[in-house]
């Protein structure tokens, strides 16, 4: 009797994240979508190459300045809620641009304000909805749940948003704005499916300010060496992945000799492993424990990407960039699986706020280094560089990554009483 109640909850659960992954997929074929048409857009306004690339540093600004508030946003609001509010937003900004375009009524500064304001938004999104999974599915369904989410936003982002984009722009320059805004219409009527909870003290206390909360949140995950051994391995790994995959496109013209068609192919290789990785990753993660798969993953990613500087083929290389990407996808599954267990839920938002600031910050000093790595050794020599550090790195942080560890600081998770409505 309990394992018929146990599989009916595990069905009603999963239900519930099918809800929610359709409705991230909508959104995030639209951000694809947005993501080619706002360039090009912008092309037609100027040909400033300053004026159009600060289009994209205003898209990124609100995870630098506001990641961590949104997410002591999702500690204080109702999540869904949230959901609905950043599609309804986004919804509302790309109907506003697609009819300023299809009018002729767009200057340069509204490209910038709304850029802003998609930013604004997809920053509450994604922070939101991450700490909504783990109470949507049961713990054992979280690997799953993770690899479906992350595998979706690869295939949306990569490679069905942006040529849809550019097809539609080519059309007509406001219909992939219409297109974006009719998708976040539909994420939000998805999301209206989905419960909303009134979240409140376990106590009855009275609830701290949102300056309280914010500073609970930083000093909760400065205060778990896991957490920091965990922000640590994707900080180096977007570091290192920035250092190198910015250099792909130079590497495969100039080193390579290839077409710069070559280039997709290459690519191509990188984003089907990772789609892969999101769909399998916690099956081969179940093979071994969690600081096992950790450990292996981070070395193989390693060795792929110093092979990446050695191969003299487009194709080679897109086989290893697959092998890195299926590799980085497992455990990017396994880590974000073990952050929400690791982590009370009442303070999922934002302690995971604090991790994804200092972890994707990274990202910048590492495009950086890759260019200066490069101009001065060579164009292999990040390659090798970065794998090398990774390879020693999963062995390294293993002290605090340890199976044994894992399971002693993961033995239950801390929930706040959620009432449905």
């Amino acid at each position: 009797m309990t394992d018929l109640t146990d599989l009916a909850s595990d069905r009603a659960a999963w239900r519930r994240f099918r809800r929610l992954w359709s409705a991230t997929a909508t959104s995030n074929v639209a951000d694809g979508v947005l993501m080619a048409a706002t360039q090009l857009a912008a092309l037609t306004l100027t040909r400033d190459p300053v004026a159009i690339a600060v289009i994209t540093a205003v898209q990124y600004l609100p995870w630098l300045l506001l990641s961590i508030p949104m997410g002591t946003l999702a500690d204080r609001v109702d999540r869904v809620l949230l959901l609905r509010t950043a599609s309804a937003t986004r919804a509302v900004g790309a109907g506003v641009l697609a009819l300023g375009l299809a009018t002729g009524h767009v200057h340069i500064v509204m490209l910038y304000g709304l850029a802003f304001v998609f930013g604004v938004a997809e920053t509450l999104y994604d922070n939101t909805s991450s700490a909504l999974v783990p109470g949507i599915v049961a713990d054992h369904q979280l690997e799953r749940a993770n690899g479906r989410l992350l595998a979706t936003y690869t295939l949306a982002n990569s490679f069905v948003g942006p040529p849809l984009g550019s097809g539609l722009f080519a059309l007509a320059v406001a219909a992939p704005f219409a297109f974006g805004s009719a998708g976040y219409a539909v994420a939000l009527v998805l999301m209206f499916l989905l419960p909303v909870s009134r979240r409140g003290p376990a106590d009855g206390r009275k609830p701290n300010t949102f300056l309280q909360d914010l500073r609970e949140g930083i000093r909760g995950f400065t205060g778990s060496r896991m957490l920091i051994a965990l922000c640590a391995l994707f900080g180096v790994g977007n570091l290192v992945s920035a250092a190198t995959y910015s250099l792909v496109s130079l590497t495969v013209v100039e080193r390579l000799g290839a077409a710069p068609a070559m280039f997709g192919l290459v690519l191509a290789g990188g984003a089907v492993g990772a789609c892969l990785g999101g769909f399998y990753g916690d099956r081969v993660g179940a093979f071994t424990r969690p600081g096992t798969t950790l450990v292996w993953t981070t070395v193989v990613s390693g060795l792929a990407t110093a092979g990446i500087g050695l191969v003299d083929s487009a194709a080679a290389m897109s086989a290893l960039m697959a092998l890195d990407g299926f590799v980085v996808m497992t455990q990017s599954v396994i880590a974000a699986s073990l952050r929400a267990r690791l982590i009370p839920d009442r303070m999922l938002g934002r302690v995971t706020a604090v991790f994804r600031t200092l972890a994707t910050g990274a990202s910048a000093l590492g495009a950086v280094l890759g260019g200066v790595l490069a101009k001065n050794l060579g164009l292999s020599w990040p390659f090798y560089i970065g794998g090398a550090i990774f390879v020693v790195l999963g062995p390294v942080l293993y002290r605090w990554l340890s199976n044994a560890h894992i399971a002693a600081a993961t033995p239950g998770k801390e929930t706040d009483p959620v009432e449905l409505t």
